[in-house]
C-alpha cells in the first residue's frame, strides 16, 4: 500500500451527529478540519429507533426539513404492563436517520470540512496525535492539533487515549435491536415497560411513517431478538418486516473523564445518553457541538492540553441532559418487579403529565400510601428526583 501525510488543525472520528457537528463548529470558525468515517455511507447502516424531540433541534439553531423528518409526531406514551399509561404531549420527529445523518454532515462539509468515508483508523499515537487509517488501498496518516472521537459506543480513540477500559465498558452497554415494519398502525412514540419481556430496558413502537413502524428492544438480556418476537405476539402487531437493525447504547453514565491532551470524546463515544429512554441523538449533537467549540478555543488560545480542555467537560456537566437525577432514576426503574410496574400504571391511571403541577405531583406521592399502592413504598423516597428527571426526559430525552 502507498502512504499519504495530511496535516489538520482537528481531526474528527466518526460523522454521526456528534461528530458533524464538531466539525461544523470548528471549520465555519476557519478551522482546516477532517471528518472520518468508517462507512462507505454516512449514516448507513442505521442502529436508531430515530425518534427526537423538537427542542433538540432549536437548541443548536436547527429546523426540521422535509429531506429528514419521516413523521411529525404529537404524543409519546409511556405504557404499563397491565395496559395502563402516560403520556406527553410534546413535538417531535421521526427521522430518517441515515438522510439525517448526511443533512449534517453537508452542513459541516459547506462550512469547509474534509469528508472521508471508507476511513478506518486503525491506530492512533496519543503523544504525536496522528492516525493512522486505511482509505482507498492506501495508508493515510493524519496529524492533527486536537483529536475529537466520535466513534460510538465501543469508541476505539476514547480506549487508545486511556479514557476507557474496553472489557469493564461492555458491562455499560445495553443491546438494542429493531424491526422496521409495514403494515402497523401506531400514533406517535409508545414505549413498553415490561420487565419480563426487557429486563434492563423498555420495548418500543416508534411511527415512522403511513402505517409503517419502527419495532424494537433494548434489554441486559442476550437473547434480543426472540423476546421482541415474542413481544410482536403478545400485542398481536401484525406486519411485514422490511428492514432490521442492531446496536448497543451506553446506559450507565457518561465516561468518567472525556478529555485528556489534544483530545475530546463526544456522543455515545463519550457515553452522553439519556439513561432514562436511552435517548442518544440529542445528547450527540449537543456534545458534538460543545467539543468543536471547545476546539475552537483551544486553537484560539494555541493550548491543547488536558488542563485546557476540561473545560469542555464543564460545559457538558451543565447540559440538562447531564442532570444526576436521569441517571438515578434509571437505577430505581431497574429495580422494578413486574409487580411494581403494574402498581405504578394504576397509580398514574391513563393520564397526560404534559402540565402536571406541583399540586398534581404531590397528590402521585400521596396516592403511594395507599394501601393498593404498598409495593411502592420503597420508591417514594425517590419520586421528586424520578419526576424531576421525567420533566427532563420530555423534553430532552427523545
Amino acid at each position: 500500500m502507498s502512504e499519504e501525510f495530511l496535516e489538520y488543525d482537528v481531526a474528527v472520528v466518526g460523522a454521526g451527529p456528534a461528530g458533524s457537528n464538531a466539525a461544523y463548529e470548528c471549520a465555519k470558525s476557519g478551522y482546516k478540519v477532517i471528518i472520518l468515517e468508517e462507512d462507505p455511507v454516512v449514516g448507513v447502516p442505521v442502529q436508531c429507533g430515530e425518534g427526537l424531540s423538537c427542542f433538540a433541534l432549536q437548541h443548536l439553531d436547527l429546523k426540521p426539513e422535509d429531506e429528514f423528518v419521516s413523521a411529525n409526531i404529537s404524543r409519546l406514551r409511556v405504557i404499563f404492563t397491565n395496559g395502563n399509561w402516560m403520556s406527553v404531549h410534546d413535538g417531535g420527529y421521526e427521522l430518517d436517520r441515515d438522510k439525517f445523518d448526511q443533512f449534517l454532515v453537508k452542513r459541516a462539509t459547506d462550512a469547509g470540512s474534509d469528508l472521508y468515508t471508507s476511513a478506518r483508523v486503525i491506530e492512533f499515537n496519543s503523544e504525536e496525535k496522528i492516525l493512522k487509517l486505511t482509505y482507498k488501498k492506501k495508508i493515510i496518516f493524519v496529524k492533527a492539533k486536537i483529536i475529537i472521537g466520535a466513534d460510538g459506543p465501543k469508541s476505539n480513540i476514547a480506549a487508545w487515549s486511556g479514557l476507557l477500559q474496553k472489557e469493564e465498558w461492555r458491562e455499560k452497554l445495553i443491546r438494542a435491536y429493531e424491526l422496521k415494519m409495514e403494515g402497523v398502525d401506531v400514533n406517535g412514540f409508545d414505549m413498553y415497560f415490561d420487565v419480563d419481556i426487557a429486563p434492563g430496558g423498555y420495548l418500543w413502537v416508534f411511527q415512522k411513517g403511513d402505517n409503517i413502524a419502527n419495532v424494537g428492544i433494548a434489554t441486559t438480556a442476550k437473547d434480543s431478538a426472540n423476546r421482541l418476537d415474542r413481544f410482536i405476539q403478545q400485542k398481536k402487531i401484525d406486519g411485514k418486516v422490511i428492514g432490521k437493525t442492531a446496536g448497543a447504547i451506553p446506559y450507565k453514565g457518561p465516561l468518567e473523564k472525556t478529555y485528556a491532551d489534544g483530545v475530546l470524546i463526544a456522543g455515545d463515544a463519550a457515553g452522553s445518553t439519556n439513561p432514562v429512554f436511552l435517548g442518544g441523538i440529542s445528547t450527540a449533537m449537543q456534545t458534538g457541538s460543545l467539543a468543536g467549540k471547545t476546539a475552537v478555543e483551544s486553537l484560539e488560545a494555541d493550548d491543547y492540553s488536558a488542563g485546557f480542555l476540561s473545560r469542555y467537560q464543564k460545559k457538558w456537566m451543565k447540559l440538562p441532559l447531564a442532570d444526576k437525577s436521569l441517571l438515578e432514576t434509571a437505577k430505581v426503574m431497574h429495580q422494578f418487579t413486574p409487580e411494581m410496574w403494574e402498581k405504578m400504571g394504576e397509580l398514574v391511571g391513563k393520564s397526560d403529565v404534559t402540565n402536571i403541577t406541583t399540586l398534581g405531583k404531590l397528590r402521585v406521592v400521596l396516592k403511594a400510601f395507599y394501601p393498593k399502592y404498598w409495593s411502592l413504598i420503597p420508591v417514594v423516597p425517590y419520586m421528586p428526583t424520578v419526576m424531576k428527571a421525567f420533566s427532563i426526559t420530555r423534553k430532552w430525552g427523545w
